[in-house]
Order: structure tokens, then C-alpha cells, then sequence
């Protein structure tokens, strides 16, 4: 019995990492699906039919699964997941999806890393977590990576600059999603926080999808379909399960490193899915950002 009791936590640990891999990998490749759909269809549609297709079949699921008791929440919670719904869903991939519109899946991918940075700092001010000197040479280390990336800002709204500083707030945005997520991990399932997310996130993405010009359901291809049910089952249902569950048992500084694979997989698949070529500064600003994640991270 003692035996089997000291090997459990070990093969836990080990899934969730293998589980965090994956679902890094996952959101790298959204980039690229992001990419896909909007040769058909427009950034607020692709992030509105993502959800509206999530949220209600996250709901059944978790349904069928747990029954309605896991649907039970303090109602003076109710901000938090507001909040949460806000910055995780609505607004988040409204600017990400958005920014993708003026800058490369590769340039998002590797700025949306500056929310380990804020997730650090953030966590530290908010959840006392231990922001060492490492952690700041590496914040400093990782932001002046974002400024290689931003090199060539410019005032021209049609430019890259744009989408580069729409991603950097949709990175702010996760940030204070992970904070709020973690103080409120403790107090319940995490199936229980992702369905509320999801659904008030959802119903305040559709004012978005209303106001904005979007194509007849029929008239989508296929090929954009394939992202956006990627987008969906992968990086919406299975993701947020995962990364919720691992706020509930890791720091949320320790759940953000894993970031790191964003980028990875995103240059990877845009290199070869949609010929996406690297220029020097965004691998120069790219392996910056990374650096400053590695000392951020790193043991002392």
C-alpha cells in the first residue's frame, strides 16, 4: 500500500507535464489555423463560431459526465467569473484573432509569450508568489526581445506594428485570466470554472459577432471549418481543462513556462503548413523572449 501511494503522485506529475506539452503544442498550432480561416472568413467570427461551438458542448459534456451538482457556485463568485470570462474568451481572443489580421502566426506566437512576464509579476503582487532577481533579469531580458520584435514600429495602423501590440494586450489579458483562475482553484472543479468562463465568455462575444460583418454559416469552406473545429475541441475544450487543472496543482508562474512550446510549434507548422519564411529580427527578438523566459524560470 505505502509502495503505491509513493509512485501515484509521480505518474500524476508526469501526465500533467505530458498533458501541458500537448496542449502548448495545441495553441501553437492555433496560430496557424488562425492564419487558415481568415483567408475565408473575419477575426471576429473565427473567435465567436470557436466558442459557440465550446461552450455549449463543453456543457453537455461536463453534464453527462458529473452531473448538475458540478454546475454549483457562490453566487458573490460571480465577478470573478465574470472577469475571468472577459479576459480569458471575449476580449482575449477578439484581440488575438484580430491581431493576426496585421502580423505573422510566428510573431504572435512568440509575443504572446510576454505573458509569463505578467503572469510573474502579477502573481507576485496578487499571490505572493517569489519573484527572485532571476526573474527579473529575465523579464528584462525577455522584454527587450519584444522590443527587437516591435523594431520597426511605425504609427501606421495597416501596419505590423498594430497586430504586434494587439497580441501584447491579449497577452496582459491571460495573464490576469491565470491569476484569477488560480485564486479561485481551490474553491472548485475546474470543469466548474471553465463552463461558466466559457458560457458568459460566449454570450459576451456575441454583440461582437453581430455588429461585425460575418459570412452565411453554409458559405464557409471547409478549409476554415477545419481551423475553427481545431480551434474548438482542442484548443478550447481539452486546453482549458487541462491548464485549469494545472493552476489548481502548480503555480501559475510554474504553469506559464510552458509557454515555451508555443512558439516552437508555430514556427515549425507555419514554416511548413503556410510557407511562413523567419526573417532576422524575429528570430534574433524571438530567441530573446525565450532567454528571458529560460532565467525567469530557472533555478537559482
Amino acid at each position: 500500500m505505502s509502495g503505491t501511494g509513493e509512485e501515484k503522485p509521480k505518474s500524476d506529475s508526469f501526465a500533467l507535464v505530458a498533458a501541458l506539452f500537448a496542449i502548448n503544442v495545441f495553441w501553437g498550432a492555433s496560430f496557424v489555423a488562425n492564419t487558415i480561416a481568415l483567408k475565408s472568413i473575419g477575426p471576429i467570427e473565427i473567435a465567436s463560431l470557436r466558442f459557440f461551438i465550446a461552450a455549449p458542448l463543453l456543457f453537455a459534456i461536463t453534464y453527462v459526465w458529473r452531473g448538475r451538482d458540478i454546475f454549483r457556485f457562490d453566487v458573490k463568485d460571480l465577478g470573478i467569473f465574470i472577469v475571468m470570462a472577459l479576459t480569458g474568451v471575449t476580449i482575449q481572443y477578439v484581440l488575438q484573432v484580430s491581431a493576426q489580421d496585421y502580423t505573422t502566426a510566428t510573431n504572435a506566437s512568440l509575443l504572446i509569450n510576454t505573458s509569463v512576464f505578467f503572469i510573474m509579476f502579477l502573481g507576485a503582487i496578487f499571490l505572493h508568489e517569489k519573484l527572485t532577481w532571476l526573474k527579473i533579469v529575465g523579464a528584462i531580458v525577455g522584454f527587450a526581445g519584444v522590443a527587437v520584435l516591435l523594431g520597426n514600429f511605425t504609427f501606421n495602423l495597416n501596419g505590423q506594428a498594430i497586430g504586434d501590440i494587439l497580441i501584447i494586450g491579449s497577452a496582459l489579458l491571460w495573464a490576469v485570466y491565470s491569476i484569477y483562475g488560480k485564486k479561485i482553484a481551490s474553491k472548485y472543479h475546474p470543469l466548474t470554472v471553465l463552463n461558466y468562463v466559457f458560457i458568459i465568455g460566449t454570450i459576451c462575444m456575441i454583440p461582437f459577432y453581430l455588429l461585425t460583418p460575418h459570412s452565411p454559416v453554409a458559405s464557409i469552406p471547409a478549409t476554415a471549418w477545419a481551423s475553427i473545429l481545431f480551434l474548438s475541441l482542442f484548443c478550447s475544450i481539452i486546453a482549458y481543462v487541462i491548464y485549469n487543472i494545472a493552476l489548481e496543482k502548480m503555480d501559475a508562474s510554474r504553469v506559464a513556462v510552458y509557454i515555451y512550446f508555443v512558439p516552437l510549434s508555430t514556427i515549425v507548422l507555419a514554416s511548413v503548413v503556410i510557407h511562413e519564411s523567419i526573417t532576422t529580427t524575429t528570430l534574433g527578438g524571438g530567441l530573446m523572449v525565450l532567454l528571458g523566459m529560460y532565467l525567469a524560470e530557472m533555478k537559482r
